[in-house]
Formats: C-alpha cells, structure tokens, sequence
C-alpha cells in the first residue's frame, strides 16, 4: 500500500500561525489538526449556492465524504524541511487601532492631527521556511483510490494555513513525499526530518483529528447562530419597514398584518437566542475558534544505528525534562533530584509497578534482566568555559529492548492527561522547596538538554568523560595510599568491567582522577582536611559529591571517581557506569572540545 502524502508550500516563504500555548511562539511544525481546519474551511467556503449544478453538488458532497474519510486516518507522519530553525523564528508586533470609544486616547491619526484613536499590539510570530515543502504522510490509506481525485479538489482550493498571511499552494498525492523534495534549489541534498506518531511519551506533541470534527467545526465556531442572527435580524427590519408602510397607508387589515409578521418575527428571535429583540443594543454573536482537546506524541525518527557501532543497553530515545519552575540547582544535588523523581514515577505507575521500572520483581527480589531498568540522570550545564554545572532538567533512560508502546503505558499517566496535554510533575525537594518538570519542547535550542548532547546518535565518539562521578562496584583490594600503582590498575579493570556491563566493549585507555575532564563539573567527593588541637576532628571543604549511599552495613561508601575513556572506535550512549548508573551517579559525557557544547 502506497499511502497518501498531502504537501504544501509556504508561497511568501514564511509560516505565520500562533501557538496556542503562548502569543509570542510560532506553531511549528503545523499541528495535522490546524491543516485538516484549513482544508476544512476551504471545503465550507465553496459550499454550492442556489444555481449551482448537480454536477458540482455531487463534487462537493465527494469533497466532504474524502474529509470524513480522512479523519478516520491514524495519525499522519511529517516529513519537515530541515532548514527550520529557532534561530529562523521571528515575532512581528504590530499596533492596531481598536474601536471608537467614548473620551481622549493616547494616538494621534496621522490623517488628521486633531483627532485621536487608542491602538493595541498584537503579535505575528512565524518562521522563515523558504521555499521547501512540508508534507503529511499516511502509510497506510485503506480506501484512497475512491477519494483521492476529491482530497485533490479540496487541496486546490486552500489557499493559507494559519494567518491570512501564510499563503500556501497545497496538493495531495500517492505514495511517499517526492523523491524531489529531498533536494534544494541548487540541486544539494537537503533531506527531510521524518517525524513519526510515538506510543510513549514524545519529543513533541500536536493537536490530532478524530472522526466527527468536519461536523462538528460548524458547532464550535458558532456560524450557525450568526448565519440565524443575520437571517432574523433582516425579518425583523423587512418587517418594520412593512408595518411603517402600511402604517402611513392607512389601511386597517394590512396595518394589523404587518404588525403581527413583526410581532412574530421578534418572538422567533426571542426564542431563538434567549433575549428580547433590542434594536439599539443588539449584536451577532461571536466568532468562536475551534477547540480541538485530543493530541498526539510526535519522536523524530532518525533510522537506525550503524550496525557496526557499539550501542550501551540504554535505548538512545531519551524522555527530556527540563525544569520550569523551583529553585536552581547545583549538579551536586543529583542523587536527591533522582530520588525524588524515582518515586514520582513510581507512584504512578500502573500496578504491579513493571520490572524494568523499578530493577525488582514482583516478589520483590532483585531483577535479573541482562540489560538492566530506567535509569535517571541529570542534565547540566558543563563542558563550556562558562559552565557553572546547575541543571537545567533531567533525563529518563530505558533499556532499548522496552517499547515505545510499553513506555506510553507506564508514563503518560505521569505526564499526559486523558486528552494528550502534557503537564508537570512536581517533586518535593524538603528545604530547597518544590521543583518541577515538564517534557522539553522537540526545538529546545539548548545543548545540554537534547539528547544528541549525551548519546553521540547516531554516529558515535571514541572519547568519554565523566559527568558525575563512577561509583566502584566494590572496593579495591589493594590500599590506596601504599600500593598506588596496583589501586589505579584494579580501578582501571573495574571500569573496564563496568562498561562490559552495560554492554560496551572494554575502553583502550582509562583515566581517573578526582576532578572531571568537563569543565563546571564538581570533584568526585569533597576534600576532607584534619584540623589540629585538642579537639582534632575531620572537616570538609571544596565543592564536590557526596557519597553515594552504601547498601547494607558492611563498611562505609564505596570509592567514586571521575574517569577519561577512549573506546578503540565510536560508541552509542548513554553511557552509564558503576554501581550509581541508576541514579544519576556514572553519567558519561562525549568529549568533543570545550566550544562545541555551549549552553
């Protein structure tokens, strides 16, 4: 099956429609929801008139069973130019001059000095796309070939998505975008990002059609009542007229007649809109904008990973968070920001709480999977000249053999509510107060918070450096201090073992130390110094991690450590190390110059 695409083009280049979240934002990538309205909209406008033909009643009534047609579609596919940009958006305030209104106001009209008029701003966000094409992609059309020649009807006849100023010429077509729209004017390859419905919890999230909305847009826009209001109001006013005629013609019948058919006509308004007929204050009702309450999860789909390259048992879809409101924190607070999200996660979970969620069975034994559970680790602000290593959100790892469809299940009900909005999820952090968390937007223009940042997807890096510090898997059997040469070799074989765990071959070469390779990263512990005097005790000073808690009562924390990898060839991430990988402890970093990743 070839499936359908719709495409259109941005005829002044630029994309102009409002998100429906804030003012000042462009909606990009154009939810399917806001394309389906457009072509809706068309469809209503060119309904046949009175001396219309059957020939272009029975087009119409075609046109409008392909549109019902197409919302029982599943959710389409997107195949979006790549040129677009947060830095290609742009938001245009115009000011606008508003109705006459009674006493002075602050502008001056131009065309006449002495007069005055108040003006308002308004907002134009859009996004400069050029001359690319955006398209709408359905793999699976069951019944195209009856409604295709229609969908063709009715995408000749859109003529803009969103503002009256975003002018597109759109089309409709079978079978996959065309192999031409893959290239720019000048003939280079450009490519196209492949945006795909996700089961989970996705990168991005847009409004989606469902059967019955082209029967219902009429409802919720509310032309029915204004259609109804112009119709009574002309009846009443054709009707004075009558009766003031037949008033001055002195006619006793058709004065009574008159008066009655406007008598009538003003109880037909009465019933009709719940009020009495008031000539002097009377007003239609108001355009409504169509509300559209269920979304859908979009991931972009970037193919799959070279086979030749080694990839960690962490899947490379990450779920980002970033924070939105709280306190700002410092990377050191890690292990309680982990916690603390562990357990809002765990809280929602479905019963029984799924293995590869919480590393237990249902008995409550340890797991046994070979490729582990969720992982949680933050996402800081390092690696720049300027890094300070506050987070700026965290991130959700799954095990790669966990779905997409698995993950929606146990997750949206933490972030989704039951039409597809995502919200927050609000976590306790005891004196700092409460912080929360929301999924980032899929443009999120900051480095640290896309997950390429900390995967190296899809082509992988050689060098590694470590975020938060690696939590040894047990303790050294030579002595530290005594034996250096022996302590850093075990270390070493420890790591090395480490990444075998987590299923990436055994680095090259291994550093460690206790400070961190990414610059605004803390020390792996704080320093302890022993102070003289009677009273001699041991206190801490420098920034640095606190230890991780050990498991049991036998013996203090385990070692913790900063390290440097070199794998011989690249490696697919996240990696994550040591006996801390679950919560945030161990998180490792591609280390590809200190001016790449800025914040």
């Amino acid at each position: 099956m070839a499936g359908l695409t719709i495409g259109w083009e941005y005829l002044t280049g630029y994309a102009v429609a409002t998100d429906i979240a804030s003012r000042e934002r462009v909606e990009w990538p154009p939810h399917p929801a806001r394309v389906f309205m457009a072509m809706a909209a068309a469809w209503f406008e060119t309904e046949p008139g009175d001396g219309a033909s059957d020939e272009e009643r029975r087009e119409h009534e075609a046109e409008g069973a392909a549109l019902r047609w197409l919302e029982s579609l599943d959710e389409p596919e997107l195949w979006l130019p790549p040129s677009c940009s947060e830095r290609n958006r742009t938001c245009v305030k115009t000011y606008v001059p508003v109705n006459d209104k009674a006493g002075p106001a602050k502008g001056v009209l131009q065309s006449a000095v002495g007069l005055t008029r108040g003006k308002q701003p308004r907002s134009f966000p859009r996004l400069f796309v050029g001359d690319a094409p955006v398209h709408l992609h359905w793999p699976e059309a069951e019944g195209l070939a009856e409604h295709l020649e229609a969908l063709k009807r009715v995408c000749a006849k859109v003529t803009r998505i969103g503002h009256s100023s975003s002018l597109v010429w759109m089309w409709a077509a079978e079978g996959e975008p065309r192999a031409a729209d893959a290239y720019g004017p000048d003939g280079a390859e450009s490519g196209l990002e492949r945006w795909v419905p996700s089961d989970g919890v996705g990168q991005w999230h847009a409004r989606r059609v469902s059967p019955g909305l082209l029967d219902a847009l009429p409802g919720q826009t509310n032309i029915p009542r204004i259609e109804a209001f112009a119709d009574l109001v002309w009846k009443i006013k054709d009707a004075e007229c009558e009766a003031e005629r037949a008033k001055k013609s002195g006619n006793t019948g058709s004065k009574r007649a008159a008066n009655t058919a406007l008598r009538e006509a003003k109880q037909e308004y009465e019933h009709t809109f719940n009020e009495k007929y008031k000539k002097k204050s009377v007003s239609p009702p108001p355009l409504l904008r169509p509300r559209i309450g269920l979304w859908t999860g979009y991931r972009q789909d970037r193919g799959a990973v070279e086979p030749d390259l080694s990839h960690s048992h962490f899947d490379t879809d990450l779920l980002v968070l970033t924070q939105t409101r709280g306190p700002r924190l410092a990377l050191v607070s890690t292990l309680g920001v982990c916690s603390a999200l562990r357990k809002a996660v765990m809280s929602a979970c479905p019963d029984p709480i799924p293995e590869w969620v919480s590393g237990h069975k249902s008995d409550g034994s340890a797991s046994e999977r070979q490729d582990g559970h969720m992982a949680i680790f933050p996402l800081a602000f390092v690696g720049h000249e300027h890094a300070d290593g506050h987070l700026l959100g965290m991130a959700l790892a799954f095990p790669r053999a966990v779905g997409q469809q698995e993950r929606g299940r146990v997750l949206r009900p933490l972030f989704v509510d039951r039409y597809g909005e995502i919200g927050e999820v609000d976590l306790r952090m005891g004196r700092l107060g409460r912080v929360s968390l929301r999924p980032a937007e899929w443009d999120e223009p900051r480095r640290a918070l896309q997950a390429r940042c900390w995967t190296a997807a899809p082509d992988g890096a050689c060098v590694w450096a470590s975020v938060t510090p690696v939590v040894l898997d047990r303790f050294p059997k030579a002595d530290r201090h005594k034996a250096r040469g022996e302590w850093e070799l075990e270390v070493r074989n420890l790591i090395g073992d480490a990444c075998d765990r987590i299923g990436l071959p055994c680095p090259v070469e291994i550093d460690i130390d206790t400070t961190s390779w990414n610059l605004g990263s803390p020390r792996s512990i704080c320093k302890q110094r022993r102070l003289r005097g009677e009273r001699a005790q041991t206190v801490c000073f420098g920034g640095g991690f606190p230890v991780f808690p050990a498991k049991g009562t036998n013996g203090g924390p385990r070692p913790q450590v900063h390290v440097w990898l070199r794998f011989a060839s690249p490696v697919i991430g996240p990696v994550l190390i040591g006996a801390g990988r679950y919560r945030g402890y161990g998180l490792c970093r591609p280390l590809m110059g200190v001016g790449e990743f800025a914040r």
